[in-house]
């Protein structure tokens, strides 16, 4: 009776430890919807080949077949350029300003330039600011003649 009631405990023991088994194969059915189950033989004929491995892997556990490994690292290599390329498409229209001209006085020496409500001026002597031609688009700061910000061509006073 002793031994019977051990034997018996040890095999529920035992069971509960077991406990369910992971699932290892996933797979699509014919609706879209994504089903797991414990062994390969479980995934409908159909759907059999286009199965993947999401148990673990080691000694005794299949790994990914060469195949998927391609499909996995293509798959990857598609979404980082849709990533690369969704990142570019603020600057696919932008038009690149031209740089500013070079300026230079009597005796061939550079003058410091700067863009002002799209007039280039020189500075001619310290404080002293010529109008030497029109900027390129893109380098005007946006103030005014008078000094003050402009904004949607309203001076701000």
């Amino acid at each position: 009776m002793k031994r019977s009631a051990m034997a018996v405990g040890l095999g529920a023991g035992l069971l509960l430890l077991a406990g369910p088994a992971d699932a290892q194969w996933r797979y699509t059915d014919d609706r879209g919807v994504s089903k797991v189950t414990q062994y390969k033989l479980d995934v409908p004929a159909p759907h059999r080949d286009a199965a993947e491995w999401i148990g673990p892997i080691g000694v005794g556990k299949p790994a990914l077949s060469a195949d998927q490994v391609r499909a996995a690292q293509h798959w990857e290599a598609i979404r980082r350029i849709i990533a690369a390329e969704a990142g570019l498409l603020q600057f696919q229209n932008a038009a690149t300003p031209a740089p500013p001209r070079a300026v230079s006085d009597a005796a061939g020496r550079p003058l410091t330039t700067m863009c002002v409500a799209g007039e280039l001026r020189a500075m001619t002597s310290p404080g002293i600011w010529r109008v030497v031609g029109g900027c390129a688009p893109g380098f005007s700061t946006g103030y005014g003649t008078d000094g003050y910000g402009s904004v949607g061509g309203f001076t701000i006073r």
